[in-house]
């Protein structure tokens, strides 16, 4: 395969699919990623029918025994990457100790997300610790030896304004979010004497199509900052349509 190798792990109809078409589109073969098969096999065939080069592989990003297999897969079929997009998560709405004050968070007109109601318990904490965050340690644990070898490569992580400041309804999606920064600007420090570019994006709005922050123009700037010159490199990435977008609306 001549074409460079895009991963995608985290595929859904919004951000993923839009990062997918984006990276396909400028000549990648895109591997992505997703939980269902069904929803996989439908976003392979719509993509590849715009003639895209793309493949889905069905995988939970928080069970590492499973996405082994799937690496393998992929790197059976196209060798290996030199971007990987890590975009996985569990969004839901929850606090950590008391119950909910809504029984749906919504911003604007865009779709809301129906709320956990319950505190989270230490097995819901552990368990969206592992897709959130470790889910992908264990995805740059996979790419990175090949990336260091060829001396080049670039990792974005699907990150948002909760990592600087969180929300109260949003308690476990920040802590993931938080973490996932961190892990983001260690990689950073690690791999940027390697060639390789890290960095974590931080979305501070909604995404909904025909807005500021569309899914295509927030896919634009991921494959925009994949193509930045070393000398812009930076472990955060801010994508925010006004100054004052990302403030706390419990505050």
């Amino acid at each position: 395969m001549s074409q460079p190798l895009a991963i995608v792990v985290g595929m859904g109809p919004g951000l993923g699919q839009a990062l997918v078409r984006k990276f396909a589109s400028t000549g990648f073969a895109v591997a992505f990623v997703g939980r269902r098969a069904d929803a996989i096999a439908d976003h392979e065939a719509r993509l590849r029918a715009e003639g895209l080069e793309v493949a889905g592989f069905v995988g939970d990003a928080g069970k590492p025994e499973v996405m082994d297999e799937v690496h393998r897969a992929i790197v059976e079929r196209y060798g290996n990457a030199e971007v990987l997009v890590y975009n996985a998560a569990i969004i839901e709405p929850a606090r950590f100790v008391t119950r909910s004050g809504l029984a749906e968070a919504k911003y604007g007109t865009a779709q809301g997300w129906a709320s956990r109601g319950e505190p989270a318990s230490f097995d819901y904490v552990i368990s969206t610790f592992r897709t959130n965050v470790a889910g992908a340690h264990h995805a740059a644990a996979q790419v990175v030896p090949a990336m260091i070898e060829r001396g080049s490569g670039t990792i974005l992580l699907t990150g948002g304004v909760l990592a600087f400041e969180p929300w109260i309804e949003w308690g476990v999606t920040a802590l993931g979010k938080a973490a996932l920064r961190s892990l983001g600007h260690s990689l950073h420090k690690e791999l940027i004497g390697h060639g390789i570019h890290v960095s974590t994006v931080a979305i501070h709005g909604t995404m909904q199509t025909g807005t500021p922050y569309d899914h295509d123009l927030v896919a634009q700037a991921y494959y925009d900052l994949h193509d930045r010159p070393k000398e812009e490199w930076e472990p955060d990435f801010h994508f925010r349509a006004r100054q004052e977008d990302g403030s706390d609306p419990d505050a």
